[in-house]
């Protein structure tokens, strides 16, 4: 299907093409004892929509879809990932995280996968210091060495690190499929403005169950 253009959902979603993005799915920003729960925010989005992506990821896994887990690496001793800039914002919006709060420190708990979810060998994992998850990251070089034009795109914060990555796969000239009950904002009404942006910007919002049905009526066809 290289050089093909990619019309319907049923092309966006065929297995040759496609990769799962599950981005920042963590401890720090999703369960209970995060660093974003500690510090007040809502998580009952970011809940909801773990269960809808561990979901999603066992029907791609049947149909052979490619799993990127992409996680955060911010916080080390000597914090060589966070720039002045950087910290300077976070000090201004974050609520002491970063500072009080580090978040997502090497081999701590909130680092890994939020329970549920689980990485298998024929995964990927792509580490980011940024909340695009193309900056600086061989993303891109793992998606095209393999001949994947399309993205099925869940994770949180859904107007942070996935828009920014959805955004920056739209400059990139991929198809964008934004699975928007497997996204999570800390506010509701974020969620949904970040939502309509993406639709109207940048891809296609999409339904879980959506995706999930139209890969069970291709079954017999990629099974092949």
């Amino acid at each position: 299907m290289a050089g093909q253009k990619l019309s319907t959902l049923e092309d966006k979603i065929d297995p040759r093409v496609v990769a799962l993005l599950v981005i920042d799915m963590l401890n720090e920003f999703v369960s209970p004892g995060g660093a974003w729960d500690r510090t007040g925010e809502d998580i009952s989005l970011p809940q909801k929509a773990l269960s809808n992506i561990i979901n999603l990821i066992a029907r791609g896994r049947e149909y052979g879809v490619l799993i990127v887990f992409i996680k955060s690496i911010y916080n080390t001793d000597d914090n060589r990932y966070l720039s002045d800039v950087f910290l300077q914002q976070a000090r201004r919006s974050k609520k002491g995280r970063y500072f009080e709060y580090p978040v997502c420190v090497p081999g701590s708990w909130g680092s890994e996968l939020a329970p549920g979810l689980e990485a298998c060998p024929e995964d990927t994992i792509v580490i980011k210091h940024r909340f695009n998850a193309f900056f600086n990251t061989d993303l891109d070089l793992t998606l095209r060495s393999r001949g994947l034009r399309s993205l099925l795109i869940t994770g949180v914060g859904t107007s942070v690190c996935v828009e920014s990555t959805t955004r920056e796969a739209f400059f990139r000239d991929y198809y964008n499929l934004i699975v928007g009950d497997c996204c999570g904002a800390y506010s509701r009404e974020v969620h949904e403005q970040a939502l309509r942006r993406m639709d109207h910007q940048y891809g296609q919002l999409v339904d879980s169950q959506a995706v999930i049905a139209a890969w069970s009526r291709m079954g017999v066809k990629l099974a092949g």
